[in-house]
């Protein structure tokens, strides 16, 4: 399963010309072909010794292209034998609007089973798209020790933080809470928190 970072993070957009007026790319095509692999010619025949390698003198070629009319640009973008999975957003959670609770936004990650809610979503403090300048915590649920589901929250992103949670690193992190609710409300709170709660010994 994916992680939630991997999900909204690390995907880089393709890029318009600058003068670009209108940049929104036309609809995406594909194509399947059979590719033949340089240099191999009469009894010269490719091969491999591994034994899962399908690599043969003859492969799958795919090919994936996108234009902007507005800027007259186009991306092809060529692979080997390669996937395509259609999905929903249901399934994915990313393309999904964020739920809003109270004065934060929670964008959905991937739900554990088909059908099922999302065991994490990212935080932010405005319905923006999620990004890691945008970014301000993180809900993810989990079972404790009597197999009871419990909510852990994140706030603060700082690759100095004292906790970890999914592989990111937090500057407060909540203990175990009964509701999704209940994260998104410590989350609201956790600096004024934070600050409340430091306590010097003189």
């Amino acid at each position: 399963m994916d992680l939630i970072e991997t999900v909204y993070f690390g995907w880089n957009p393709l890029a318009h010309a600058e003068e670009c007026t209108n940049p929104v790319w036309d609809e995406a095509e594909v194509i399947h072909a059979e590719g033949i692999r340089p240099g191999v010619t009469g009894e010269d025949h490719h091969a491999c010794s591994h034994d899962i390698c399908s690599h043969t003198d003859v492969f799958e070629h795919v090919q994936l292209r996108l234009l902007c009319r507005t800027c007259q640009t186009v991306h092809t973008i060529s692979g080997e034998s390669l996937t395509l999975a259609i999905s929903h957003t249901s399934a994915t959670g990313w393309g999904q609007p964020p739920r809003q609770n109270g004065e934060l936004w929670l964008w959905p990650g991937r739900p554990v089973i088909a059908g099922g809610e999302p065991h994490q979503y990212l935080v932010t403090r405005q319905p923006a798209t999620v990004t890691t300048e945008t970014l301000y915590g993180i809900i993810t649920r989990y079972r404790d020790a009597d197999g009871t589901p419990r909510w852990l929250a994140g706030a603060v992103p700082d690759e100095a933080g004292a906790h970890q949670i999914s592989t990111l690193r937090w500057r407060h992190a909540s203990r175990g809470l009964a509701a999704l609710e209940d994260a998104a409300a410590w989350i609201t709170d956790a600096e004024q928190t934070a600050a409340r709660t430091l306590v010097v010994a003189v």
